[in-house]
């Protein structure tokens, strides 16, 4: 089951994620673009609750879901946020929230345009009228900047992970491999090994767009990383907002 032996490590592994950034920019989208001072907003792929936690504390009304039952557990043992474990495709939830997010690349595990269109369908039934969408995509100048081929290693103690990420160019997808080694809690204890492997599809602006129904949806920003400014093919992370239609 995707992220089983991750989710443990995953906090520790993301260490490095500028999370305040994203909270700021979700800030400024609400108070830019949004028809409500308390949103209810609900957070898709949601993982640990690191996002939910931050925005719970900052007052907002805050649902969360992710597909995995083992991030799920790791954010209300954590974090006590409010999450359901749920395919993105299929939410559990009718026309309630003011805002939905997918952030940190978790939309790129759509593997096809269909899956995208499934999704966008989703996301609609949930959303008030009038109510944003925020999702982030990782691009190819980013595969092919950091992640072409990339090994890393890391030792806690009790877990230690190797993982090898590499690009397949051709069809646009980008590997992340991880080999983990877990200690049990029987006695004497052992290390219990895990291999997990992910993959995302790594569509272009344009593409995206395409699968985006404009019946549905005003698209109201497509910008580079977290500026309110249009993307380039330099770009690393692309951030999309839409407006549900009534």
């Amino acid at each position: 089951m995707q992220y089983e032996a991750l989710a443990p490590i995953y906090d520790r592994l993301m260490g490095h994620v500028e999370y305040d950034e994203w909270i700021e920019l979700i800030t400024k989208v609400i108070n830019r673009y949004g028809s409500r001072n308390d949103p209810k907003i609900l957070e898709i792929g949601a993982g640990t609750g690191i996002v939910g936690s931050l925005l719970k504390g900052m007052g907002y009304r805050y649902t969360a879901s992710d597909l995995s039952p083992a991030m799920c557990n790791v954010a209300r043992r954590l974090r006590n946020v409010p999450i359901c474990a749920a395919d993105a495709r299929h939410l559990p939830f009718k026309q309630c929230f003011d805002a939905a997010l997918f952030l940190y690349d978790g939309i790129n595990y759509m593997m096809t345009l269909d899956e995208y269109r499934k999704l966008f369908a989703s996301v609609y039934d949930v959303l008030l009228p009038g109510g944003l969408f925020l999702f982030d995509i990782t691009t190819q100048e980013n595969s092919l900047r950091h992640f072409v081929y990339y090994v890393d290693f890391a030792d806690y103690g009790d877990i230690s992970y190797v993982r090898h990420s590499y690009y397949d160019e051709i069809r646009a997808i980008q590997h992340n491999d991880f080999t983990i080694y877990r200690l049990s809690d029987d006695h004497p204890p052992y290390y219990e090994k895990f291999i997990e492997r992910h993959v995302q599809k790594i569509l272009s602006v344009p593409e995206i767009e395409k699968a985006i129904p404009k019946k549905r949806f005003e698209v109201l920003g497509i910008w580079d990383g977290f500026l309110f400014k249009k993307y380039s093919g330099k770009s690393i992370r692309i951030h999309f907002l839409l407006r549900r239609l009534d």
